[in-house]
Formats: C-alpha cells, sequence, structure tokens
C-alpha cells in the first residue's frame, strides 16, 4: 500500500473520530464536474491510489467496465464517487465484493430509473451521497441500506423520492440531509426519528431550515397536502413521549380548525394488550384510538377523560362492550367520523343515540357487525327497519344477528309473523266458561217454560215433576 492511500484511509479514519467527540458532519468524497474524464477515453480515473471518480456510465456492466479500464484495484478504493449516470436501472446488489473496503460512496447529478438491490459487502461505508439525482420510482428495496451499520451520513438532499430506506445504523451520532426534497412524507422522517431514538443514536438534520416535508391535511370531510417545515415534525416527534405504556402512537396529518390555523394530529394504536379498559391521558389532540382484541367491557372514559375530546376514529372491535348509552349526549357522539364495535357483547342498540348522530353528520360510520342482540318482536318492528335504512352509516348492517333465536338469524332476516306471536292468555278462557253458563241459563229457562206450558194446556206435569213431592208453595201455581 502506498504512502498516498494510507494517508488518505487515516484521514478519513481520523475525520471519523472526529464526529464522534466534536458533534462535526462526516466528509464525503465528491469531485467537481471538471473533474471528468476527457471523451473516448475511460469513464473512471483515480485521484489518488484510493479513490475512484467515474462520470456518464449508463449501466451496472458499464460501470464495471470502466472500473477495469481505470487501472484501480478495487480492494484498495475507500472513496467512490459516481457522476452523471444515465440508466433504466442501477442494481447495487452487483457491486463486486472488492469494495468492501469502501467508507465513502457517492451518486451524484444522475438520472436512474430504478434502483435495485442492496449493499451488500460495504459495511464499512460511513457517507452515502445520494443527492441531486432524479430516480424514475421509489427505492425497490427498503431494506437496501440495513447492513450499513457504519452509516454517519446519509445525503438525499434536491431528489424526488417520498420515502427513506431502513436505516440501522449503530453509530452514536447520525447526520441526515433531506433538504429541497419535493416528495418526502414526514411519516417517513417521523418513522427515522423514531428509530433513532430506540436505537439511542443522536440524529442531525443538514440544512435544518431547508429541511420539508410532505403531509396530509384534512378537516373532516376534505383531504390535500401541505408543506410541513422541520420544526414542526419535531414537535409531532415529541408528542410520542406522552403516548400511553404499552401502546405505540404515531402522527395521523396536519388538520385545519379555522381558516389559517391547523394543529398536528395523534393516532394511538393499543390493541392486543389484554387491556381491561381503555387508556387514560391520550397525547394531545389524539384523533384515532384503536383498542382492538381486548378485554374492554365498558366506554365510560371515552366521555368522561377530556384527552378523548377531539377523538374522532375509535376502533374497539373483538372486546367484550355490552352497552352504549354513556355515548348520549357526549362530545364524541357528536364529533365522531368512525365508531367501530365489531364482535362486543352488544345486546341492544340505542337507535334513537346513534339517529341523532346520523342525522346531524352524514359521513358518520359505525360497525357493528358481530354483535349478538335480544331480539323480540319490537326488533322485527323497528331495528330492522332502522337498520335497512340506515345502511350507509352502517355499512356491515347484514351482520348483525339474534342469540335468542333457536338459530343465529341475522336481525334484517327477521319475520314478524314468526316473531310476533302472542302468547295465549289464561283469561281468554273465562269467556267460555261464561258463554256455557249463559247457555245453560237460557236452556234451564227454556225448559221451565215449556213445562209450564204443557200444565197449563194438557193438565199434566211433565215426569220429573210430577214425581216430586208437593210443596206448601204450589198453590200459588194451581
Amino acid at each position: 500500500m502506498s504512502k498516498r492511500s494510507l494517508f488518505l484511509i487515516l484521514f478519513i479514519f481520523y475525520t471519523y473520530v472526529t464526529i464522534i467527540q466534536c458533534n462535526e458532519l462526516p466528509p464525503c468524497y465528491n469531485q467537481p464536474a471538471e473533474s471528468c474524464p476527457l471523451q473516448n477515453k475511460c469513464k473512471c480515473v483515480k485521484t489518488g491510489d484510493s479513490a475512484l471518480f467515474c462520470c456518464q456510465v449508463q449501466s451496472n456492466e458499464d460501470l464495471i467496465k470502466n472500473f477495469e479500464c481505470s487501472g484501480a484495484k478495487l480492494s484498495t478504493i475507500t472513496a467512490l464517487h459516481i457522476f452523471n449516470m444515465t440508466a433504466d436501472n442501477f442494481n447495487f446488489g452487483k457491486f463486486s465484493p472488492e469494495l468492501s473496503r469502501l467508507i465513502s460512496f457517492s451518486i451524484t447529478n444522475s438520472y436512474i430509473n430504478r434502483l435495485l438491490g442492496r449493499l451488500e459487502y460495504m459495511h464499512q461505508i460511513t457517507c452515502l451521497n445520494l443527492s441531486n439525482n432524479a430516480f424514475g420510482t421509489e427505492w425497490q428495496d427498503p431494506l437496501a441500506l440495513e447492513n450499513l451499520k457504519s452509516l454517519a451520513m446519509l445525503d438525499f438532499s434536491n431528489v424526488n423520492i417520498s420515502s427513506l430506506p431502513t436505516i440501522k445504523s449503530q453509530v452514536p451520532m447520525f447526520w441526515l440531509d433531506v433538504s429541497n426534497n419535493i416528495k418526502i412524507h414526514c411519516a417517513s422522517l417521523l418513522d427515522i426519528m423514531e428509530r433513532s431514538r430506540n436505537a439511542k443514536y443522536k440524529l442531525y438534520f443538514k440544512k435544518y431550515n431547508e429541511t420539508f416535508c410532505m403531509s396530509s391535511l384534512s378537516f373532516h370531510w376534505f383531504n390535500s397536502t401541505e408543506k410541513v417545515a422541520l420544526n414542526q415534525v419535531e414537535i409531532i416527534n415529541k408528542l410520542y413521549e406522552d403516548c400511553p405504556w404499552n401502546c405505540s402512537c404515531k402522527w395521523h396529518g396536519i388538520e385545519m380548525i379555522q381558516e389559517t390555523k391547523t394543529r398536528h394530529t395523534v393516532e394511538v394504536d393499543c390493541s392486543n394488550k389484554q387491556l381491561s379498559s381503555l387508556p387514560e391521558n391520550l397525547p394531545e389532540n389524539t384523533v384515532l384510538l384503536n383498542v382492538t382484541n381486548n378485554n374492554i367491557t365498558n366506554i365510560d372514559v371515552l366521555v368522561t377523560d377530556q384527552t378523548y375530546k377531539t377523538l374522532r376514529f375509535f376502533y374497539a372491535d373483538e372486546n367484550k362492550i355490552s352497552n352504549l348509552l354513556s355515548l348520549e349526549g357526549s362530545t364524541f357522539i357528536e364529533n365522531y367520523a368512525v365508531l367501530s364495535l365489531k364482535l362486543n357483547q352488544l345486546k341492544t342498540l340505542p337507535m334513537y343515540i346513534l339517529q341523532n348522530s346520523f342525522t346531524r353528520f352524514e359521513g358518520h360510520i359505525v360497525n357493528l357487525g358481530g354483535n349478538e342482540l335480544q331480539c323480540d318482536c319490537s326488533t322485527a318492528k323497528s331495528l330492522k327497519i332502522w337498520l335497512l335504512t340506515n345502511h350507509i352509516h352502517i355499512p356491515d348492517y347484514n351482520e348483525i344477528v339474534c342469540s335468542n333465536m333457536e338459530y343465529k338469524v341475522k336481525v334484517i332476516d327477521l319475520d314478524q309473523q314468526l316473531v310476533c306471536i302472542k302468547k295465549a292468555d289464561w283469561t281468554h278462557y273465562m269467556y267460555y266458561v261464561i258463554i256455557a253458563e249463559l247457555s245453560a241459563l237460557f236452556l234451564l229457562i227454556g225448559k221451565v217454560s215449556y213445562d209450564y206450558w204443557v200444565f197449563k194446556t194438557a193438565g199434566y206435569l211433565p215426569w220429573p215433576a210430577s214425581k216430586m213431592p208437593k210443596l206448601p208453595c204450589d198453590w200459588i201455581f194451581e
């Protein structure tokens, strides 16, 4: 190894140590356009014993061919800069294992339709510069950089990607440049902030004031996009620190609350946590809460806890919730967008509470499928018709069933003629007894009248009367 090559390696190592000690930005090997080799000759040129500069290559194969013509020994190369490349695709996975000593790698001012593959062998890279490029599509493999454990600087400035590949760097400080990126999503920046927090490395942004990201902007009934400054994204990131224990939080978007005023909103995921009650003290401006697949029995906290006042999307499927009466008159029932209570233990549905919310705002959605109600004649007469009328608001209306039938019939399939049969009342039999007694009475009166008529006209009494003993009062009739 020459003295010049050794000096370059020692310089990069010294600079890396300086990064850790002095909190300074790591250097990347970059050459100006004037350093490109002359046309009709090899497109790659050595700039020292361990650095290589390539211009206007058109594919992985073209790059490898020009590596060879440059006379460079790849096993000694620690810095590589590819400039003004035009290619349909560039596959990082096709890099030679001989470049395993690479510390600085740059591709700039290029047009590449697709980025493919993973950087498999270049574990020592500390600086990766992909700035000032036009990419036709997003990076095909989100784990393309996962092997770069020593990566301390990633430059994606002035490019057109919407999301960053996964970073699993193990350095104490990591620099990121996404300035002037017109498509980067705020969710991607929040994701790398969360990863740095979990991995316990310090994240720094280069060109802080020139860094923005794109966010969804919503106001209940419409959506658009808005450019968000990095300092606002960091405010959102701090909201995650208030996330309830054992739950995960993420940024939901930006919401317009007045004509010129917006706020950052949060969504909280507490699903599959074996919770017996709703979490308390949600982060400020929480609009979505997911508590699916827990053991929650009531939703009173939804009404009593003030941190729920901005909640509009509530997913509590697969729990043990038995009634919704506490929602009557609450702020939530007035403002919600989605109320999902599939596969719970609801026995009745408070139609009047839900109907009032449907009347106020047509966008309300309620999911109730899989609940097994106690059905009766009123269910067949009222609830069935109500469900069919409000099927737009209750999209799974045909999945609500009756539990007290011989088989679990759907509410919308209830037949009034079968359900609304009146049970026999014992008082009905009294009418038959009265009719029988009156009939016997009339029959007796008729018999007596007939016997009397026979006696007056024929002069003899019927056989039963002639056998009866004479009574003292018989003279009245003689």
